[in-house]
């Protein structure tokens, strides 16, 4: 399995990482995750604490025409969940994107990666002597997939910078979680993110 994810998280340095004329997207965004299944919450997709979250993506094209595409991104993440855990993402991402002229864009993916999670709490075990000591104070690391949708919108598509704005709903389970009684950990996020394409360097 962890050869497996290995595979999926460097396949996309093989791929071309430009848009058309020299366009490189790379993906910055915010965004909110909760430990419950999909359907929860105020429209089945916005829930309540709002647990944080940061994500950067570099996107890399397998194929593309004048209105779809097919592509594979690399995420880097971290989101905080008070009294739970601190979570650090990198997984990697197959995905195809439908995008009109008007500039709206309509995406879905579905991913494999690792979340390294550091606990929000002191942890305690028995140790030989009887005696509780402090431990997990470094995490884990464990296995992630994940299905996400999204939708965008294209502004300044005539100026030399272009940026689409995106919304995208992501569920995605963390296993093992607690072997003994939750194996695997659902959860959901919305995500609000803006995708600048770069400029090609010069040779």
């Amino acid at each position: 399995m962890k050869k497996l994810i290995f595979i999926l998280l460097l396949a996309p340095m093989l791929l071309s990482a430009q848009e058309p004329e020299g366009m490189n997207p790379l993906k910055i965004g915010v965004f909110s995750n909760a430990t419950l299944l999909p359907g929860s919450g105020f429209a089945g997709i916005i829930n309540t604490p709002f647990h944080p979250g940061i994500m950067v993506t570099k996107e890399f094209k397998w194929r593309q025409t004048e209105k779809t595409k097919l592509f594979q991104n690399v995420n880097l993440g971290y989101s905080y969940h008070r009294l739970a855990q601190h979570s650090i993402f990198l997984f990697s991402e197959f995905g195809w994107r439908r995008t009109w002229a008007n500039g709206f864009s309509f995406e879905s993916g579905l991913g494999a990666g690792l979340v390294h999670a550091i606990p929000d709490i002191q942890m305690y075990e028995l140790n030989d002597d009887g005696e509780y000591e402090r431990t997990g104070r470094f995490g884990r690391i464990q296995g992630m997939v994940d299905v996400n949708i999204g939708f965008g919108y294209l502004i300044n598509k005539e100026k030399d910078m272009p940026i689409r704005l995106g919304l995208n709903y992501q569920v995605w389970f963390q296993f093992p979680f607690v072997a003994e009684y939750v194996p695997v950990l659902p959860n959901t996020a919305l995500h609000l993110n803006a995708t600048f394409f770069l400029p090609q360097k010069a040779d």
